[in-house]
């Protein structure tokens, strides 16, 4: 069992075929650390998994970029997902692109989705990093197929997008305990 700053952590090594990289982190059952929102008490991390791939260069316009799945322990929590990466969107004048999470196969109701839209109006090939996170409530306990994807942009054409390209793309997701306020 490895230890870091008093946490138990439990490292995974997976290896998948070609250059990506998956290194999960899994914390155990013991000190659990602190999940803080606005510097307040008020959010507390249950459970977390972290995500590393080196090297993606996925140049699909539309669908599944990556699918993991997450084990949610409790019902009353909420699920904190946040990717952080390359994107390069739209490559097309007055095109746009979407990315989005989805938790099995469906995009988050509550509170609203989590996503980011990328709309260009001249053709530049600018590959930039990216974080799209949120929160996502009344997912019941279990295995959660947690997806990150990318598409179209309502009301708008569908654009030439890419998704990682030569650096590290991170996705931490985590399970917090938020106490209701006043």
């Amino acid at each position: 069992m490895l230890t870091i700053n008093g946490i138990a952590v439990v490292l995974v090594v997976l290896f998948a075929f070609g250059d990506t990289q998956t290194v999960n982190f899994i914390y155990g059952k013991g000190k659990v650390p602190q999940f803080n929102l606005n510097n307040d008490q008020s959010a507390t991390a249950k459970n977390r998994v972290v995500y590393f791939w080196r090297g993606m260069n996925d140049d699909r316009d539309s669908g599944n970029i990556k699918t993991v799945a997450f084990n949610k322990t409790f019902d009353n929590t909420a699920l904190t997902v946040s990717w952080t990466g390359n994107l390069r969107g739209p490559l097309g004048i007055s095109k746009c692109n979407r990315w989005y999470f989805t938790f099995k196969g469906k995009e988050c109701a509550n509170p609203f989705p989590i996503d980011t839209q990328m709309f260009q109006i001249v053709k530049n090939n600018v590959h930039a990093s990216h974080t799209v996170r949120g929160f996502c409530f009344g997912i019941p306990k279990g295995s959660v197929s947690i997806g990150f994807n990318v598409g179209k942009c309502p009301g708008h054409p569908l654009g030439n997008a890419h998704t990682g390209w030569a650096t590290t793309t991170t996705l931490v997701i985590t399970e917090v305990d938020i106490a209701k306020g006043n």
